[in-house]
């Protein structure tokens, strides 16, 4: 926070990012380590004392005060360790997710500056662990069949967001080198429309038009849930590049076609709906 003016918000938010570390949020410890925070925290201007600072940010202040958050090396070991023997995948984003405040007060320098550290500092094999982990070309395939079974959208714009590290294990050199690859290692592609042909500038042009008469919804959210392999053509570097620029290559108003959100969606209900009250007999 060095250079920038404190406040309430800025506050508040440095407190939560510290707890979630697991840093000792006392009194006597945060005039240590943040005496800036402190004393911008206990200033009139802001919320005169720092037990009221912390109950702002949503802290229990009795645990904060005898400073049960703390985190300690063997207290992280401890849990590590813990995790480990229940058979828990320590590299996994999902854990790091779930164990959030272990994780950050891990990484943090004053007890072991990162995970793998953290990791060997309880005796436990990184690099066991790392191989367990690590996506062979036979978990991917597995994984992306299950994903098939789920009925999951595996088109790379889906798989990227709802699992990064499947997309990126996919892609590398040393696996399949591409998404596509993948799939038709698994068996699956969905880069083909449903007549099992190519995708071409035309093919993608006349697809959305086919929609676009039919009435479908073809806001960007609507058509990866329904078409996604169409989405991933137009969107890809090949083709269009963006959903708009495919959508305009189509001679359709990329505006009449985005979802609208918030008073502007309300809006046009309201103008839709006063409409259709004025062509009623």
């Amino acid at each position: 926070m060095a250079g920038n003016r404190w406040t309430a918000e800025k506050i508040i938010a440095e407190i939560r990012r510290l707890y979630e570390q697991g840093v000792d949020l006392s009194p006597t410890g945060i005039r240590k380590t943040h005496s800036a925070l402190f004393s911008s925290a206990r200033s009139k201007s802001h919320f005169g004392s720092w037990r009221a600072a912390i109950k702002k940010a949503g802290l229990d202040y009795s645990k904060i005060k005898r400073g049960e958050q703390v985190w300690s090396k063997e207290k992280i070991i401890r849990e590590l360790v813990s995790a480990y023997e229940r058979g828990e995948d320590l590299l996994s984003a999902d854990f790091k997710q779930r164990h959030k405040k272990l994780y950050s007060a891990a990484c943090a320098k004053r007890y072991f500056g990162s995970w793998r550290k953290a990791i060997e500092a309880a005796g436990l094999d990184y690099q066991k662990i790392r191989g367990q982990h690590f996506w062979s070309k036979e978990k991917i395939i597995q994984t992306i069949r299950e994903l098939k079974r789920q009925g999951h959208p595996l088109n790379w714009s889906a798989i990227n967001k709802d699992c990064p590290s499947l997309y990126r294990a996919a892609r590398r050199k040393e696996n399949f080198g591409s998404w596509k690859k993948a799939l038709r290692a698994a068996g699956v592609d969905v880069a083909l429309p449903a007549g099992g042909k190519q995708w071409t500038t035309k093919r993608i042009i006349e697809e959305i038009r086919r929609l676009h008469r039919m009435g479908e919804d073809l806001s960007q959210k609507a058509v990866m849930r329904k078409h996604g392999a169409l989405l991933a053509a137009a969107k890809s570097v090949r083709y269009f590049g963006t959903w708009r620029a495919a959508v305009e290559a189509a001679g359709i108003d990329y505006n009449s076609v985005r979802r609208r959100r918030g008073r502007a969606a309300a809006r046009e209900r309201r103008e839709k709906r006063a409409l259709g009250g004025e062509q009623s007999p």
